[in-house]
């Protein structure tokens, strides 16, 4: 079993969500991290959900990629400016926790606090946001699930 890097688990979905996922939807929109930190929009022009030829799927999941950046985006731009700006730094900016810290002028033991904690509020207000943004409540990504041990 691979070793968990946060003892919280929410903590840990939300972390492998932005080190495997994020990459991937901003890869099939065409985009870079920058834009999640930007006033530029998503939207494009929105497109059929028909899944008649490749183009078209191609098409579809181009699109279905924007709306949930636009859903990650909206989750960030939510959160108290310190919490939004340690995701960024962290997994945007891929800086380590000794340079986020001395960016922030804080310890680098408070990062690692306030890291989890903005983990954790990230997977929670990122299901609202999804549904807000018009992703149906069958295809959200839910970091709050938890494996209950037996």
């Amino acid at each position: 079993m691979a070793r968990s890097k946060f003892k919280d688990e929410v903590a840990n979905n939300a972390h492998r969500f932005f080190i495997n996922k994020l990459p991937e939807l901003l890869a099939f929109a065409g985009c870079h991290e920058d834009v999640l930190l930007s006033g530029r929009d998503f939207s494009e022009p929105k497109v059929s959900s028909s899944k008649k030829n490749s183009a078209e799927t191609v098409i579809f999941r181009v699109d279905s990629a924007r709306i949930y950046l636009e859903a990650v985006k909206d989750t960030l731009n939510s959160m108290d400016e310190i919490y939004k700006k340690i995701i960024q730094l962290c997994y945007l900016s891929n800086l380590r926790n000794f340079e986020v810290a001395e960016r922030l002028g804080y310890s680098e033991r408070t990062i690692n606090n306030y890291k989890t904690k903005a983990l954790k509020l990230f997977a929670v207000r990122f299901i609202a946001m999804q549904l807000k943004n018009g992703i149906d409540s069958n295809h959200i990504f839910d970091l709050t699930k938890i494996k209950i041990q037996a």
